[in-house]
């Protein structure tokens, strides 16, 4: 055999085996420097509110008030809520039957209330941050229940939005002359109570209570004595029933007693926080997230649910009572170290993080308070002693929230 061709095919093996050991090399390495790769975040310490969604049912002590006939177009003559004595006038019917009138004059009352309210406040162009703050998260309301399909919620964001934007302009000099504008309002105002021709009836109240220009049929169901009594069942019965009709000569309704309640049904499991008689925060999204301190007065359960019953002391202004929204209850507050739920692992039956204590990796013991869908709250500082040879996960260590073959002393490369 040719030794000039033996060689050349030695010299061919040994390369090819070189180059196979080279890319070798190289893949090992360029594995292990990927494996080396890892997400950290601080364990920082947050406070965590949990709330039950739920809706609401509003229960009041509620009287229609009529007139004595029903056509014609009624306009109200004080605000909604406003407290009314014996005598006080709070209504009055006029000729002409025109909805749209009226709901241009309700407007136009609305202005005049918000630029009077400024003026006793003396608001300066220094509010304007705040009111552009309140600007875009009512623009914001809007645009959520735009895309959650809700147009109801987001026509009840209308009346805050007008009055965000009337303070805005009365500030920021586009409306300078606050006392012309009322004038001019005032003026816009009897022209269009002109254009529903003569007030044939003016109401009054034989009581006193608070004023609200609209019924829905409800009021003689959903009281207040039957917040203070039903059983679940009732409650789930109630839901069902359908309004009772308006009478034609309805010029709104009183209120007579300014402790109100609301009621709802949620699972069972969601309770586990809730004391009767404890004071609690409930926040209604359809009026502006207005946040209420509510006592629970009653807890019923219900099979795999619970009748919860708070009540309010309460009436804020502008407040919608419709009859029925969406609430959150805010349950329990939690404070601890935040840190992403990535990051929980359990060695030896002991859950934990793994940190970094400069390139070296440690095992750290934690104990979870609560978990949402990609964060979990722990325990900062436990009073226990952690478990033989751990020690408790501290504030602002830094936590590994993504990696391969983690360690406890591995030294990261």
């Amino acid at each position: 055999m040719d030794k000039k061709y033996l060689k050349q095919v030695v010299l061919y093996i040994l390369t090819s085996l070189l180059s196979i050991g080279a890319i070798l090399y190289i893949g090992y390495h360029l594995f292990y420097g990927l494996t080396q790769k890892v997400e950290t975040a601080p364990a920082i310490p947050d406070t965590i509110r949990s709330a039950i969604s739920t809706d609401m049912y509003l229960f009041r002590e509620e009287t229609i008030l009529l007139s004595r006939t029903g056509s014609g177009s009624v306009v109200a003559s004080v605000q909604d809520g406003t407290r009314v004595g014996i005598g006080d006038k709070v209504a009055g019917r006029y000729d002409v039957s025109s909805p749209d009138i009226v709901t241009a004059i309700a407007e136009v009352d609305e202005q005049i209330r918000v630029l009077n309210a400024m003026k006793e406040n003396s608001l300066s162009v220094r509010d304007t941050v705040a009111i552009d703050r309140e600007i875009y998260e009512i623009m914001e309301r809007i645009a959520a229940a735009g895309r959650d399909g809700d147009g109801e919620r987001a026509i009840a964001y209308r009346s805050d939005l007008r009055a965000a934007l009337i303070r805005r302009a009365v500030v920021t000099g586009s409306t300078s002359n606050v006392d012309g504008e009322l004038s001019r309002l005032e003026s816009e105002r009897r022209a269009l109570l002109q254009s529903l021709g003569t007030c044939r009836e003016t109401s009054s109240v034989s009581k006193s209570g608070y004023f609200y220009a609209s019924a829905d049929g409800y009021e003689a169901l959903f009281t207040a004595e039957t917040a203070r009594t039903m059983s679940a069942a009732d409650f789930r019965a109630l839901c069902g029933e359908a309004a009772e009709p308006i009478p034609a000569a309805a010029i709104g309704k009183l209120v007579t007693d300014y402790t109100w309640y609301a009621a709802c049904l949620v699972p069972r499991s969601e309770t586990k926080h809730l004391t009767e008689g404890d004071v609690y925060s409930v926040t209604f999204p359809y009026n502006g997230e207005t946040a209420l301190r509510m006592t629970l007065d009653r807890t019923v359960r219900d099979g795999d649910s619970v009748m919860l019953v708070f009540s309010c002391d309460t009436l804020p202004p502008d407040f919608s009572y419709t009859r029925v929204q969406p609430a959150q209850i805010a349950d329990n507050v939690y404070t601890g170290l935040r840190v992403p739920a990535s990051a929980l692992r359990v060695v030896d039956g002991v859950p934990g993080v793994y940190i970094l204590e400069g390139s070296v990796m440690h095992y750290r013991a934690v104990k979870l308070i609560v978990e949402g869908e990609d964060w979990c709250l722990l325990e900062n500082a436990p009073e226990e002693d952690p478990p033989e040879g751990y020690t408790w996960l501290r504030q602002n260590e830094i936590v590994i929230t993504k990696g391969r073959r983690l360690s406890e002393g591995r030294i990261l490369q």
